[in-house]
């Protein structure tokens, strides 16, 4: 039975292609890895670095859509072999179907089945999303009807469960999201409000884990855990004149969460999130603030790190992406979090943008997890010159987001300027240089990178990272971290290849993080598009 569902997608696509009219468009990704050992860095003593040797992660999307019948049908192939992705350091093979869906749009009612990419708000309440550099795809293997009863009112009702790579889990999900479009006559106000409303029910093989794990507890500490639990959320997004604000809050039901102790308990939880923002010609200003208490929403309790997420908690800290400036980013604290944000941009004259960011993240008990300064200024003054200088002073609790109890508190301060040079239209030319002054974790750090590239096809790169003043007290050795790089678009299809060695960290993308190992050896990519 099970493949004969996952064959109807070719028959539906195959069924329209011959009796209606439509197109197909499609992307395939194509990521490979090749690993050398090296003891040095401690890219060493896993599966892939003793044995393997390699690893491949593919993607191949294939999408039919008709605009006179209203039928979007899409599906997507996924391959691991070897795979490094989902849990780095254990290899991962699986080859199938990792998405399809069938969506058909009426007059004010859109109906789709099949896996399901959602979001309600700002996603704290659901969210299903697929981010490949992390290895997420929580996409919901159900249904889902967007009906519009009146003008720009949109309500959305889905139902299903999630996918769990090429499985799927047991707990059902549900929710319903209403949504008002509101503009004034002038045009200088538009607000959209909306409310949502999701429910997790436990299947009973998950219950019997999370009873199981409650008996073994003293009786003073045990509770009956809940089957259902429900997220309910309130959101307004507005803007007028140069003022815009985004507002959320949303409050979760009792249930079994597992708090910083690895133990369960019975808590609700509750999240406020706030953004405002003010625009002009020539400068700009933004405040966000947050505060998260135990809300932790996925599948089941059962579940931890990136797996089984139903909410998205926005990050509140920039997100960077320098190499030394990005090195220590601060992952969204479920549990408690008090996190503020803010960010300006002024143009004194034509030609120079001054930068400024600031952000703080607390826990409950006034502790310190995350502090950043950030000043930027970027001149453009000629079409064959443009500079970036700037300078990140950043406290990171290395205890807490990396769950290495007794690391000291990072801190670090880091300098660097970017310059890019235009030979022509063709060639151009782009040098980086960063310093990172720190006594924790690793010790100091320089680096560099130059670019060179040759419109519209060749992109060339050296750079180094250089551990130039390592900290004596973790016995580390000055290393170079190097890498080269290359690649070629011809139309829509590019190559990447590189040879890299990277020292083990944390990379996030969107306020969601994980640990990543070591690495060396050469890294391949292909994309393509049609």
């Amino acid at each position: 039975m099970t493949k004969k569902i996952l064959l109807l997608p070719f028959f539906i696509v195959f069924f329209i292609k011959v009796y209606s009219q439509g197109n197909f468009s499609g992307e395939l990704m194509v990521n490979s890895d090749f690993y050398q050992r090296d003891e040095a860095i401690g890219a060493v003593n896993t599966p892939h670095y003793d044995n393997l040797l390699s690893s491949t992660d593919a993607w191949f999307s294939l999408l039919y859509t008709n605009h006179d019948i209203n039928l979007d049908v899409g599906i997507r192939m996924d391959m691991f072999n070897n795979s490094n992705l989902h849990n780095p350091g254990t290899p991962y093979n699986g080859i199938g179907i990792g998405r399809w869906f069938v969506r058909k749009r009426f007059q004010n009612v859109t109906l789709e089945g099949g896996y399901i990419y959602e979001q309600f708000g700002s996603g704290i309440s659901f969210r299903t999303y697929e981010d490949r550099s992390l290895g997420i795809d929580n996409a919901l293997f159900g249904m889902s009807v967007k009906y519009e009863p009146i003008e720009n009112l949109m309500i959305t009702g889905l139902a299903g469960v999630q996918k769990n790579r090429f499985d799927l889990y047991n707990p059902i999900i549900q929710g319903v999201n209403l949504e008002y479009f509101i503009s004034s006559e002038e045009g200088n106000l538009t607000m959209v409000p909306g409310v949502a409303l999701v429910n997790r029910t436990l299947d009973q093989s998950s219950m019997n884990l999370i009873v199981n794990t409650i008996e073994t507890y003293p009786e003073e500490e045990r509770f009956v855990p809940r089957y259902n639990t429900f997220v309910a959320s309130a959101y307004n997004s507005m803007d007028i004149g140069a003022f815009n604000v985004y507002l959320e809050g949303a409050v979760k039901t009792n249930e079994a969460i597992r708090t910083a102790d690895n133990r369960l308990r019975d808590r609700p939880g509750n999240v406020l999130y706030g953004v405002v923002g003010y625009s002009r010609p020539g400068f700009g200003a933004s405040f966000q603030a947050k505060r998260t208490e135990n809300f932790v929403f996925r599948t089941s309790p059962n579940e931890a790190l990136l797996d089984g997420m139903i909410g998205f908690i926005p990050p509140t800290a920039r997100q960077q992406h320098r190499r030394l400036i990005a090195r220590y980013a601060a992952a969204t604290q479920e549990l408690e979090e008090l996190a503020f944000n803010l960010d300006l941009s002024y143009v004194p004259v034509r030609g120079y943008t001054l930068g400024f960011n600031a952000a703080e993240i607390r826990d409950f008990s006034d502790d310190l997890l995350f502090r950043e300064y950030f000043l930027d200024l970027t001149i453009r003054k000629s079409r064959k010159w443009t500079g970036v200088a700037g300078i990140q002073y950043m406290q990171y609790n290395q205890a807490v987001y990396e769950e290495k109890p007794g690391e000291p508190m990072v801190e670090a301060i880091t300098p660097f300027v970017e310059l890019t040079y235009r030979f022509n239209r063709r060639h151009s030319i782009r040098v980086e240089a960063e310093y990172q002054y720190n006594e924790q974790d690793f010790g100091s750090w320089v680096y560099g990178l130059i670019e060179y590239n040759i419109a519209p096809r060749w992109s060339f790169a050296v750079s180094d990272m250089y551990n130039y003043a390592p900290n004596e007290s973790k016995d580390t050795e000055a290393l170079h971290y190097y890498s080269l790089f290359a690649s070629y678009t011809a139309g829509a299809h590019r190559f990447t290849t590189s040879y890299v060695r990277q020292v083990e960290g944390v990379i996030c993308t969107g306020g969601v993080c994980r640990f990543e190992p070591a690495f060396s050896g050469v890294k391949f990519q292909l994309t393509t598009s049609f």
